[in-house]
């Protein structure tokens, strides 16, 4: 994925690449975005999604990004390490 001037190898995000996806992303980029984060809500992806997302003033998207992330972490610990089974990003 390219977003801008930055590429995006795979689900592996940047903070640099994150915050563009908030300050300038279409719906694909933000539901891409969190396929990233829903398949691994550890992952450094993650990490840097949680700082961004908690220094950004944009509106909506970060509320989104940190409750979906505290779900998912949430999820994952009590299942053992096993991602749910919705479907972000698959349709």
């Amino acid at each position: 994925m390219r977003h801008r001037h930055l590429d995006i190898p795979g689900d592996c995000y940047s903070p640099a690449a994150i915050h563009s996806i908030l300050e300038r992303g279409g719906a694909s980029d933000i539901k891409a975005l969190l396929r990233a984060l829903h398949d691994d809500p550890f992952s450094e992806t993650a990490m840097a999604a949680e700082r961004v997302a908690k220094e950004s003033e944009v509106y909506g998207y970060p509320a989104l990004i940190l409750k979906c992330l505290g779900e998912w972490r949430r999820h994952y610990e009590r299942s053992g390490g096993q991602a749910d089974d919705s479907d972000i990003g698959k349709a």
